[in-house]
């Protein structure tokens, strides 16, 4: 879909949420992917971080666009990263592609001397096309893309394929950090011209029984058509989303996260949690993107009343208890909701570890017992 912005546009409140999202999630990701990397035995293979619609690197008011402000993150990351990032920036847009060569070009003496940084590579050309090319060259030769971590914030619905996010996910420790525009798709959503690249960004025609619905009901369809296709059409084992609001606290777009770790999951929501206005994880233009709201209306006693509600009766490991939770609520921690209902007699430890102390959740394999309130 093919955007109508001059080379360089003004910021709006909602991408500086997202690139909160953004720089917050990848400073946690990198380290622990150097740890995974080095596990798997990749070694020193770079980590690959990918900006699928890279822009012009900068905003009217000389605020960083999404490439500047990934390499600004790793270059001045807190700790030593043992394998270095490899950052591949795609634009199609002429002036956008010079503009942001020209602004990594200023930083090439710090790119240069810095062991955090493998290369930087900025790609004229459209996104998916060179995208799939990279995947056709590594499948040849038998390698592996990741560990790597690809940004794909497309403009409107139709830039990215079902097909190609599938195949990303195929590949061994990665993960896509994508969007999709519901305000563009509802409004052209009856132009049967539209329709082919609808089917394309959902990987089938599922999607088309949303005519049967009234319009209030619609984006939640899309929403839920979506977050099911990338689980089972691209594979994605974890999906979670985050919804973009305009100043009239209207839904513009989601962004999505997919990835097959459980602890990429994890970090995500916490970086979301960072700017989400609520437990429902969603930003509003109304908001205020410096504040940070720590999941202000979903608190531990709301998780603790969650848990026990749909888990009882059954008995699961602290591991299953934490999956169920970053899956199923909008909550990532919960060992204090734990505790909640161990101190009012609401689940008992099945193979208590002897030197265990009440209260305490740090054994992943430990069996909790949910029970009713006459148990």
């Amino acid at each position: 879909m093919a955007d109508s912005l001059p080379t360089i546009w003004a910021m709006e409140k909602h991408t500086l949420a997202k690139h909160s999202i953004l720089k917050t999630y990848l400073k946690a990701w990198v380290p622990i992917m150097s740890r995974q990397s080095q596990r798997i035995g990749v070694g020193r293979q770079p980590l690959l971080f990918v900006d699928g619609f890279a822009g012009p690197g900068v905003y009217e008011e000389w605020q960083d666009g999404s490439p500047i402000l990934a390499l600004k993150a790793i270059l001045d990351h807190s700790v030593e990263l043992p394998v270095p990032v490899r950052f591949v920036f795609i634009e199609k847009d002429p002036d956008r592609y010079k503009n942001l060569s020209d602004l990594v070009d200023k930083m090439r003496d710090r790119i240069n001397s810095s062991q955090r940084i493998h290369k930087v590579e900025i790609k004229p050309g459209e996104c998916e096309q060179l995208l799939s090319s990279m995947l056709d060259d590594i499948e040849k030769r038998q390698e592996q893309l990741g560990p790597a971590f690809l940004f794909l914030d497309q403009f409107g619905y139709s830039d990215i394929s079902m097909k190609l996010i599938k195949r990303i996910m195929r590949q061994s420790l990665c993960e896509v950090f994508s969007y999709l525009n519901w305000d563009h798709m509802n409004r052209f959503i009856s132009d049967k011209d539209k329709w082919p690249a609808i089917s394309n960004a959902f990987g089938g025609d599922e999607w088309k029984e949303v005519f049967k619905l009234e319009q209030k009901e619609r984006a939640g369809f899309m929403l839920k058509a979506y977050r099911d296709a990338l689980k089972t059409k691209a594979g994605s084992q974890y999906v979670w989303h985050f919804d973009m609001c305009d100043s009239d606290d209207t839904l513009i777009y989601w962004l999505f996260f997919c990835t097959n770790n459980l602890r990429g999951l994890e970090e995500m929501k916490k970086s979301m949690s960072n700017v989400g206005q609520t437990g429902g994880f969603r930003f509003s233009d109304k908001d205020t993107p410096s504040q940070l709201y720590l999941f202000s209306s979903y608190k531990p006693e709301t998780l603790a009343e969650e848990l026990s509600s749909k888990l009882r009766g059954k008995i699961l490991s602290v591991y299953e208890v934490k999956e169920f939770v970053l899956t199923e609520t909008p909550a990532y921690l919960f060992k204090h909701a734990l505790k909640l209902l161990e101190k009012g007699r609401l689940l008992e430890i099945v193979n208590e570890p002897a030197d265990r102390r009440k209260g305490t959740f740090s054994d992943e394999k430990m069996q909790i017992k949910f029970l009713s309130g006459s148990d």
